[in-house]
């Protein structure tokens, strides 16, 4: 009896941690948007609350922007919304995995995204990099496990996930939006916006084929205008020198706006371009200088840094080069007795004077 207790309350604790470790796909994160500077007062919340994996809803909320303006929310370069604020330069947006009433849909994981907040003007007002935050352990994957009301999404890890008859939702890393086939769409208009060199490609796709290819779902009803593409930034990238994530390595140089740049605690170069890396470059050493040096002979001439020669009692040359020698005798300027004709003049007006005197 006992050993039958003591199995029950083994597979009870399995049970619990197990729950208790998917449990934590809920949960909220609440974030501030920075204020770029181009409007100093301006301020926002962005913030994401998950019941399961699959479920969630996205805000961002800001404060004391431009009044009854029009603004454009960009998640990692993809123009997912506009916000337009009211009379007090208040505003926000919503969006669900489940839409309802004025809410959009949540076509995108904003963990581990930049978020922007861009004028018509083309001005960053607010950014905010959003933690990672991902649930799970590292080894989970993305799986799609049967259900009566669809395909349920759900972080688990292979073994688990064939475990329980589910599938790998291959190319997927995350649940936010269900990439899973057949899963419920997000809206009824769905368009796709596929990551690219050139900036992010509008394509129709299901919700499925979507997310394996890493892309966004907007709500819209054609691809064309491209409803992925944000308005241009109003300022060019700059060479950005971002300290490093564990905080003990070599600073890393990206290309990003001044804004995105300050929001991720970097600093803006003066270099143009990232090569050769502005961010750890070995400063030059002093370079050595003509030094005059005092000696018992007479000042010496020696290269020496500025340091030393100073430390070593010496005075910087006028040249800067010993050859030739600026600090000889030489160099030395001579006492100055008057110019060559008011000498000879006034010391032959004497002496012919006194000779006269004595013819």
């Amino acid at each position: 009896m006992n050993r039958i207790f003591a199995t029950l309350m083994a597979l009870a604790l399995v049970a619990v941690t197990q729950t208790a470790v998917h449990a934590s796909h809920g949960g909220k994160v609440r974030q501030p948007l920075t204020s770029t500077g181009v409007d100093p007062d301006a301020s926002g919340l962005a913030r994401l609350a998950l019941k399961g994996a699959s479920v969630g809803q996205f805000q961002v909320q800001v404060h004391k922007l431009d009044r009854k303006a029009t603004f454009q929310v960009i998640v990692d370069g993809v123009h997912v919304a506009d916000l337009v604020t009211n009379g007090g330069g208040g505003g926000k947006v919503r969006f669900r995995s489940r839409p309802r009433g004025h809410d959009l849909a949540l076509g995108f994981d904003p963990r581990g995204k930049t978020i922007v907040l861009r004028s018509a003007a083309g001005d960053d007002v607010l950014v905010l990099d959003f933690p990672e935050n991902q649930p799970g352990q590292p080894a989970d994957v993305v799986c799609c496990i049967r259900d009566d009301r669809g395909p349920e999404c759900e972080d688990r890890t292979a073994d688990e996930c064939a475990a329980q008859g589910g599938t790998v939702a291959v190319g997927a890393t995350s649940c936010l939006p269900n990439p899973c086939e057949n899963a419920p769409p997000v809206g009824a208009d769905i368009v796709c916006c596929i990551p690219d060199d050139s900036g992010p490609e509008c394509e129709d796709r299901t919700q499925a084929e979507c997310m394996a290819q890493g892309g966004t779902v907007v709500q819209g009803t054609s691809c064309d205008p491209n409803p992925c593409a944000p308005a241009p930034p109003a300022q060019g990238d700059a060479v950005c020198c971002l300290p490093d994530n564990g905080g003990d390595g070599a600073a890393e140089c990206e290309d990003r706006t001044a804004a995105a740049c300050t929001a991720a605690g970097g600093t803006v170069s003066d270099a143009t371009s990232c090569n050769p890396d502005p961010c750890n470059a070995v400063p030059p050493a002093d370079q050595d200088i003509a030094c005059c040096i005092p000696d018992d002979r007479g000042p010496e001439c020696e290269d020496r840094t500025p340091e030393e020669c100073a430390a070593q009692g010496g005075t910087p040359a006028a040249s800067g080069t010993c050859n030739p020698d600026p600090c000889g005798a030489a160099a030395v300027s001579a006492p100055y007795y008057g110019t060559g004709g008011d000498d000879g003049g006034h010391g032959g007006s004497g002496r012919g004077g006194r000779g006269g005197s004595d013819g």
